[in-house]
């Protein structure tokens, strides 16, 4: 009982990130060289023209201090000609090509909750019917390319000048927990032949909701997953194993005192664990056959 316990502590100590992890500066109250931190933005200077396309905006957040106001700005450079530049924010690296008219998005920063939804507030001034994009991704590297594990994507239109709820729901073509997060804001159509020179877009206070339990992984197996069903005290454990392996599975509360057992035989098959008459709190699952440890996580029971 005593190695069961100090592996328990151990594991807790190694996993210490708290499962409601949330959006970085997700009120964009911090900025720094004219960018909301952990943000990069559109803000673009060739050969001395500035583009300042993302502001901090101090005159009416929907709270806190400040907002972000995005702006498509077009600006005419000698011998090289006009361009335009939309208000684009991401917690990704930007990478743009003004005179090539190119853009792409990198990277990210590092995640490994599942939550059900982004929300937020925006304000909105189109030009000429433009339209906003805000997009959400997940991804995992799987030690060859980095798969999207989930995401959602949410089309804004239409003139908005009070600030206005937003939700984007998360759905997961993959059930495992990601490594790595972005958001990427785009206040216009970059594809519309139209002319939205003066399209704003203001943002703030950017959110994860996550539902009943939340799952989080510390070691992540090939042959077996733990995901929690949508708004159910239910853990559910699916496994790929090609014979029979004899499961213990126990959950410990963050005091290293077990709170269920539950024996499992499992081949290609899912089980259900009952965890609805625990008291919500953090505990952490551990499945082991013999002294073969398969999977440990860290599981959060929110209500």
């Amino acid at each position: 009982m005593k190695r069961i316990l100090l592996t328990s502590f151990i594991l807790v100590f190694l996993y210490i990130t708290g499962f409601s992890q949330q959006v970085p500066n997700g009120s964009f109250e911090t900025w720094a060289s004219g960018e909301p931190d952990n943000w990069n933005t559109s803000n673009q200077n060739i050969i001395g023209f500035t583009f300042t396309t993302v502001e901090k905006d101090l005159v009416s957040p929907q709270q806190g201090s400040a907002s972000a106001r995005l702006t498509v700005v077009t600006k005419t450079i000698p011998l090289f000609g006009t361009f335009t530049l939309p208000g684009v924010l991401t917690l990704g690296i930007l990478n743009i090509d003004l005179v090539a008219q190119t853009a792409s998005v990198t990277g990210g920063y590092p995640f490994t909750a599942m939550p059900q939804k982004l929300t937020g507030y925006y304000k909105y001034q189109p030009v000429n019917n433009d339209t906003a994009l805000i997009v959400l991704g997940l991804f995992k590297w799987n030690n060859v390319k980095r798969d999207t594990v989930g995401g959602g994507a949410l089309y804004f239109e239409g003139t908005h000048n009070e600030w206005t709820p937003f939700e984007i729901p998360v759905t997961y073509p993959i059930w495992e927990n990601p490594d790595t997060m972005n958001i990427v804001i785009l206040n216009s159509n970059p594809l519309s032949p139209l002319s939205h020179t003066g399209t704003k877009m203001w943002v703030d206070n950017f959110a994860f909701v996550y539902g009943t339990v939340a799952v989080e992984g510390l070691t992540s197996a090939d042959n077996i997953r733990i995901y929690a069903e949508r708004d159910n005290r239910q853990l559910v454990l699916s496994s790929s194993f090609e014979k029979q392996e004899n499961l213990d599975i126990s959950l410990f509360s963050m005091a290293g005192i077990e709170a269920r057992k539950w024996k499992r035989s499992m081949t290609r098959s899912t089980e259900h664990l009952d965890i609805s008459n625990l008291p919500p709190g953090t505990y952490l699952i551990r499945i082991t056959s013999g002294n073969k440890l398969f999977d440990s996580r860290k599981i959060t029971i929110l209500n």
